[in-house]
């Protein structure tokens, strides 16, 4: 699909929004290619992803033409709690490896959701957000407003959907959105890839079961069966086999 470009590169996958025209909007045919891309590679080999955008903005958001027919679809159907692009969150949120926003210009709506359902946001400088829904005059999804809660806190959360307000490099950087922003002449993918690349020496089994632990907490979705069979996984591992068995070795040297 043009609107999207999906390539692997010494094991981590790069993932572009590639719609600059639009600012890289995402209708909803969009939204599902992506979510079948994650169940796809969840699989496979790569320990990372990391996710851009081409041209000069990250995300727009939804696609403003589909908005009215998605809204339109839930009044009649009352599912009020759900949508594509919530959908979408919860897959990057949910997916078993660590996720890394590289941040290749400004996000809005949507789009500053996707990248606060990422672990972690490199980004280049001087970009801003805003997240429009009461403008438009929507109540934004409750998965969505606890995803805001968990990287910007309550106070500029507020701040976000209550006046509709854009966020500045600073005021984002103040509340913790940023784990990086580059200087001029850095490369933001090269960043984000430099900033994963550790993921790749660690365990994988305890990276996935951390990653997925980590998000139930945050989201409030504890499982307690969940966690003890992670746990259980990585003691099973061949990982922790090899690292008791060089420490033995190191111990008795």
């Amino acid at each position: 699909m043009e609107s999207l470009e999906f390539i692997k590169r010494e094991h981590i996958g790069f993932l572009f929004l590639n719609s600059p025209k639009t600012k890289n909007a995402l209708k909803s045919e969009d939204m599902a290619s992506i979510r079948d891309i994650l169940d796809k590679e969840a699989k496979s080999d790569i320990y990372a992803l990391i996710i851009s955008g081409r041209g000069d903005v990250f995300c727009s958001g939804a696609d403003f033409s589909e908005i009215i027919s998605i809204i339109g679809k839930n009044k009649k159907d009352q599912e009020l709690q759900s949508n594509d692009m919530s959908k979408l969150c919860d897959a990057i949120q949910n997916f078993p490896l660590p996720t890394v926003c590289a941040l290749n210009g400004s996000a809005y709506g949507g789009g500053v959701e996707i990248a606060c359902a990422c672990d972690f946001r490199i980004s280049v400088s001087n970009i801003e957000i805003m997240v429009p829904p009461a403008k438009i005059g929507i109540h934004y999804h409750p998965t969505g407003i606890k995803r805001f809660l968990n990287i910007f806190g309550a106070s500029a959360t507020r701040r976000l959907l209550l006046t509709a307000k854009k966020m500045s490099e600073k005021e984002l950087k103040n509340v913790g959105f940023f784990d990086e922003i580059i200087t001029e002449g850095e490369n933001v993918i090269e960043r984000a890839q430099d900033f994963i690349a550790q993921c790749k020496e660690l365990s994988p089994e305890a990276v996935r079961g951390m990653k997925l632990s980590i998000n139930d907490i945050v989201m409030d979705s504890v499982n307690i069966q969940s966690f003890n069979s992670r746990i259980k996984t990585t003691l099973e591992s061949q990982y922790l086999e090899r690292q008791l068995k060089f420490m033995k070795q190191k111990n008795t040297q």
